[in-house]
């Protein structure tokens, strides 16, 4: 099936996308170690990255303090792998867009709406992709878990990592496209 990617700073003409390219899984892994522990060691891991993540941005190491994040994905990837186990992991897979126009929005919000990315920056890709792999979930659940990840309301983000993976859909649901299977780049897309 044909569906187009936004790469960001990073593709180079490979015939194929890597997925977790960015090596994500790394930054969840301590959360979803954490919990297989118990929800006491996953605060403690919690609070001492809070704490790490804020040096390392002082320092001037990393742009953004990235904990939250990296903690709502190790939820979500826990409830996937626990509860949903032959659903897509959202750590190890590419992520894609339906159309080229869906793309280009997504790239403008995501990279250059805020100025963190010139176009330079960004290729729009055309890509062909296993069809048995593909998953479409509702992203308005991740991003709800992630506005409940500021006042660290820890069982709300489990129910929504339940709602993303069990397929259900908001009032106004933000559909993002997830593969984890084969794929070829067919093209760049200029724009």
């Amino acid at each position: 099936m044909k569906l187009y990617h936004y790469s960001v700073d990073s593709y180079q003409g490979a015939k194929h996308l890597t997925n977790d390219y960015k090596n994500n899984y790394q930054f969840a892994e301590p959360y979803i170690l954490a919990l297989r522990e118990s929800r006491d060691v996953f605060n403690a891991v919690f609070l001492a990255t809070m704490y790490m993540s804020r040096e390392i941005k002082a320092l001037g190491l990393r742009k953004f303090e990235n904990y939250q994040k990296d903690a709502v994905e190790g939820i979500f990837e826990y409830v996937r792998e626990t509860e949903f186990p032959n659903d897509t992991s959202r750590l190890r897979c590419v992520y894609y867009c339906e159309s080229e126009q869906e793309a280009l929005d997504y790239a403008q919000d995501d990279c250059f709406a805020d100025g963190l990315f010139t176009k330079d920056q960004v290729v729009l890709l055309e890509v062909d992709v296993e069809d048995s792999s593909i998953r479409r979930y509702d992203q308005t659940f991740y991003n709800r878990a992630l506005e409940a990840m500021k006042d660290i309301k820890i069982d709300s983000i489990f129910t929504y990592a339940r709602q993303y993976f069990s397929c259900q859909r908001s009032d106004k649901p933000l559909i993002e496209v997830v593969a984890d299977g084969d794929n070829t780049v067919l093209r760049e897309i200029a724009y």
